[in-house]
């Protein structure tokens, strides 16, 4: 897992100069440092015999925890995601009952091809790796609050409010 100079910060010890030099030095990540030879490390100028372990522990630290944290991150993506899915069935269910009479068929018709579109963009998000993780996070958040708004709405808003649900979702692919 490659990162910035600037993330080597997070270690106490390691300041911007000294992040830029671990870099120089072809240390640019927590496991390039914690897999490291002391003596490779005592050779850049800024760390010193005192400060040489603490970093290395601390490095190691970061870089057995960022592979879980970015798998708890997307599990507990998924969790919601299975959440906004299961909401949107329901709200499926109760609008097909709510509309079955009064409605045009050409209304109806295009409120099940905008909850088809976004079942489908649903089913896409699934597939997003950890890359996406928090932009898709951030998709579900809209498409549960459009979601939320719509229970009570007419058909005309509840086509505008799904076409922009799949919208948030589909910019987050």
């Amino acid at each position: 897992m490659e990162t910035r100079p600037a993330n080597l910060q997070q270690i106490k010890g390691i300041g911007r100069v000294l992040s830029m030099r671990l870099h120089e030095a072809g240390l640019d990540s927590f496991q390039k440092i914690a897999e490291a030879d002391q003596e490779v490390l005592a050779k850049i100028r800024g760390i010193t015999p005192r400060n040489l372990n603490p970093i290395l522990e601390q490095a190691k630290e970061f870089a057995s925890a960022a592979p879980e944290a970015g798998k708890e991150r997307l599990e507990a993506m998924k969790q919601r995601l299975s959440g906004v899915k299961e909401q949107v069935h329901t709200f499926t269910e109760a609008a097909r009952q709510r509309f079955q009479e009064g409605v045009s068929e050409k209304c109806s018709k295009k409120i099940s091809c905008e909850l088809v579109q976004l079942t489908e963009a649903l089913g896409k998000l699934e597939e997003c790796g950890k890359k996406r993780c928090k932009r898709a996070a951030k998709a579900l958040g809209k498409v549960e609050k459009r979601m939320a708004g719509l229970e009570e709405a007419t058909p005309k808003k509840v086509k505008k409010g799904l076409k922009k649900a799949r919208k948030a979702v589909a910019k987050a692919l």
